[in-house]
């Protein structure tokens, strides 16, 4: 049984997927716990949910309720206690680090608060970060970066460091190392969190392209404004789902 076919805590359905739209992440039944000494801390209780390609899903609810852990999960930086995660068609529930690695930096494009850039580096050689653990050549990496520079709207600052730009700007050269790799799944965790509201609609509005081109983006946000862009909401209470719904079609 796939977690499509599985029903939410309390026994509501699953929203369905955008028409034609294919799985390209299922979590089934995962659970996480921490362990501090003796204590042990159970912070994800048993979270069944499908992603679908041209998903846009804003993952929302109070401190401490599991929203970190499950990005962290779905990103590959961590691991369920309990139950499966795909990744595609990939099991990712018992790969080893070097494997959840390697899986993360091909299929998995990562967008975080505090944007993450190489000061040391300049805007072109941040983005291309990702293609040089990928293997590409030099020139590949470089054509591919200058596209994706042009598309975020700096290829007029490619030579300038992070601490050259806004604070826009540097979540711009995230967005764009974020697609390097053409990702299967976009995470942004609270994107627009260090930025003014200005910055923050213009991300959003970048947002609004990427999901308009097919792109799959999945958000850790506190934002109204975000959340009301996306196409799905959902909200979770104390580690589980208090609620999953289709907002915008």
């Amino acid at each position: 049984m796939t977690a499509l076919d599985m029903k939410l805590n309390g026994g509501a359905s699953r929203p369905t997927a955008p028409l034609g739209n294919e799985v390209v992440a299922s979590v089934e039944g995962i659970r996480k716990t921490y362990y501090m000494g003796s204590l042990a801390v159970e912070v994800l209780h048993g979270i069944s949910l499908d992603f679908y390609s041209g998903d846009y899903v804003s993952i929302r609810g109070p401190s401490g309720c599991g929203k970190s852990t499950l990005m962290n999960i779905l990103g590959c930086l961590d691991q369920p206690t309990e139950g499966k995660y795909y990744l595609g068609d990939e099991d990712t529930s018992t790969m080893e680090d070097d494997e959840l690695s390697a899986i993360r930096g091909a299929r998995l494009g990562f967008i975080f608060q505090s944007y993450n850039l190489i000061q040391q580096l300049n805007v072109l050689e941040n983005i291309e970060m990702p293609l040089f653990y990928q293997g590409y050549t030099e020139s590949e990496s470089n054509e591919i970066a200058l596209s994706l520079a042009e598309r975020v709207g700096l290829s007029d600052r490619v030579a300038h460091k992070p601490f050259e730009l806004s604070g826009g700007q540097q979540q711009r050269v995230a967005i764009a190392r974020a697609l390097a790799v053409n990702p299967l799944i976009i995470l942004a965790d609270e994107p627009t969190g260090n930025l003014d509201s200005k910055s923050g609609s213009e991300i959003l509005d970048l947002f609004d392209e990427l999901h308009a081109q097919g792109k799959t983006l999945l958000t850790v946000t506190h934002s109204d404004e975000l959340a009301e862009r996306s196409m799905r909401e959902i909200k979770l209470r104390d580690g589980e789902i208090e609620s999953d719904e289709r907002i915008n079609s």
